[in-house]
């Protein structure tokens, strides 16, 4: 049997992957079990009725003392987790790399340095990242992460949500979250956006926020429209929380994503529009290139910068001179203006696509099986 550890009283990432993975190892026949909690109300908005009953019966579930699983992270409440199975797994992501290592880590790596749980990181990049940072390579496995299965069985749905666009209009999709738009690249994105295409109705930008300090968009698509005036192209701003089948709609609606990130562990959202067959433009930089590669995707060209004002940096201090990409404005706007004539895109969506397949929550919950069974 598995337990997880994990709080369902906030859903962010680490609660909607641990979903995934323990619905997908349910389905394969392991017994699993979920730490009990509160459920947030924003998981009950979004997650289906047979997920809320598969949560409700799994957290019913006496927890195991052979496998158990938590996330490491530099939030108390997740940091200070501890785990009594016969073998323990923490998952761990982090979105930039150290510069150095002659200092102290911060708390949060030293508790992830010491700490005798097997680290399963979810790329490569994060497993460098630790292995830097002095943790012995037999400590660490990459457990890379899965796509919306919707996206490999949904050809239905799919067509129905083509059928309904307009072929007029070009639509650029980017997955923020207003907590975080510095990490995330939103702020470079936007202006960029309005100068390639001043004057051009038959562009849209989608600006998906999945966080809730929306004052923060709002206020760059105001101070935007005062530089550009009626000559700025179309931006939406969509904040309504959406279940799994309406962002994989969102997605087949759009034809391009464009994500300008500085620090990714992974990024489930760009792998979605890769299986979702869309050209993504993005740094190949972090987590991502896991999955992504110059044949796969727009590179944007990029510098290795210290990490700025971030949502980490203001919760805590991290140590060692992290640092992360700076995409280049210039290579953005090049390769908005590429994407929407480009002769190779056919090729590039296909590429996208068949890379993306390798990835579903199937062979995440096989691999974390064959992992347990190597170190039993």
């Amino acid at each position: 049997m598995v337990h997880f550890n994990v709080n369902f009283k906030y859903f962010n990432s680490f609660a909607d992957i641990t979903l995934s993975l323990a619905k997908t190892l349910f389905e394969l026949g392991v017994p699993v079990s979920i730490e009990p909690s509160e459920i947030s109300g924003d998981a009950l908005k979004v997650i289906s009725d047979q997920e809320k009953k598969l949560l409700d019966y799994l957290m019913k579930q006496s927890p195991s003392e052979l496998f158990q699983i938590k996330w490491s992270h530099y939030w108390e409440t997740v940091r200070n987790i501890q785990l009594k199975g016969h073998l323990n797994f923490e998952l761990f992501a982090i979105n930039y790399e150290f510069s150095q290592n002659s200092k102290s880590c911060d708390d949060w790596m030293q508790s992830t340095l010491h700490n005798s749980y097997h680290k399963l990181a979810v790329s490569h990049y994060c497993k460098q990242v630790l292995l830097q940072a002095g943790c012995p390579e037999s400590e660490v496995s990459v457990l890379p992460l899965g796509a919306n299965p919707l996206f490999f069985n949904s050809s239905e749905l799919e067509s129905q949500v083509n059928q309904q666009k307009s072929p007029q209009i070009k639509r650029f999709l980017h997955l923020t979250n207003s907590w975080d738009l510095y990490r995330f690249g939103t702020d470079l994105l936007l202006p960029a956006f309005c100068e390639e295409f001043w004057g051009n109705p038959h562009v849209l930008l989608v600006i998906k926020d999945g966080g809730s300090n929306n004052q923060n968009v709002t206020e760059i698509v105001v101070n935007l429209r005062r530089k550009f005036g009626d000559k700025m192209p179309n931006i939406y701003i969509l904040r309504k929380l959406l279940n799994k089948t309406n962002l994989a709609q969102l997605y087949w609606f759009s034809d391009v994503v464009v994500a300008p990130f500085r620090g990714e562990g992974f990024a489930i959202k760009i792998l979605d529009a890769f299986a979702a067959g869309l050209p993504v433009i993005m740094p190949l930089y972090g987590g991502p290139t896991e999955y992504a590669n110059p044949t796969n995707c727009y590179p944007i060209e990029y510098d290795l910068v210290p990490v700025g004002n971030c949502y980490d940096t203001q919760f805590f201090n991290p140590q060692n001179k992290p640092h992360w990409a700076e995409p280049k404005i210039e290579s953005l706007r090049q390769q908005l203006h590429r994407v929407i004539n480009d002769e190779n895109q056919a090729f590039i969506r296909q590429r996208a696509k068949e890379t993306a397949q390798q990835f579903s929550w199937e062979i995440t919950a096989k691999k974390l099986l064959a992992l347990i069974r190597k170190l039993s």
